[in-house]
């Protein structure tokens, strides 16, 4: 009866401290870094407006951040046609981008139009993006 009891201890000690090995083996503290976020601030064209035709869409959008991203491509892209009406793009290094551009409405079709922008935060492919909608008229 003591030779089973003994084992029994054993067999419970040796379970005790393979868990708490266990425990201390995935025990990880180290947390992820999380992918930066580049701010991007799109001063026109505003959400919402209406253009007429032949009435020019400025294109204004300021593109900051705290680390030195990677560059960034822009699309004005129309979404009733399904084609993208006009482009830019950037591939260069830098903590800030302004980007100024115009576009005639020339729509053949009542068209709802977005424009989206995409910073390029590294070369890994990550991406913070934003965009605004906007109509324009054909007539």
């Amino acid at each position: 009866m003591k030779q089973s009891f003994f084992y029994a201890a054993i067999l419970a000690a040796g379970l005790f401290s393979s868990c708490k090995k266990k425990d201390e083996d995935t025990d990880d503290t180290t947390t992820p870094t999380p992918t930066p976020v580049a701010t991007i601030v799109i001063h026109e064209p505003v959400e919402g407006t209406t253009y007429e035709l032949d009435s020019v869409v400025t294109i204004n959008v300021d593109i900051t951040a705290d680390f030195e991203m990677h560059g960034y491509d822009v699309y004005l892209i129309n979404e009733t046609a399904g084609d993208t009406a006009w482009t830019t793009g950037l591939h260069d290094h830098g903590e800030a981008f302004h980007i100024d551009g115009t576009w005639t409405n020339n729509v053949t079709d009542h068209s709802d139009m977005m424009l989206k922008v995409v910073a390029e935060i590294d070369h890994d492919g990550n991406t913070t993006e934003k965009s605004v909608h906007f109509h324009c008229h054909p007539d």
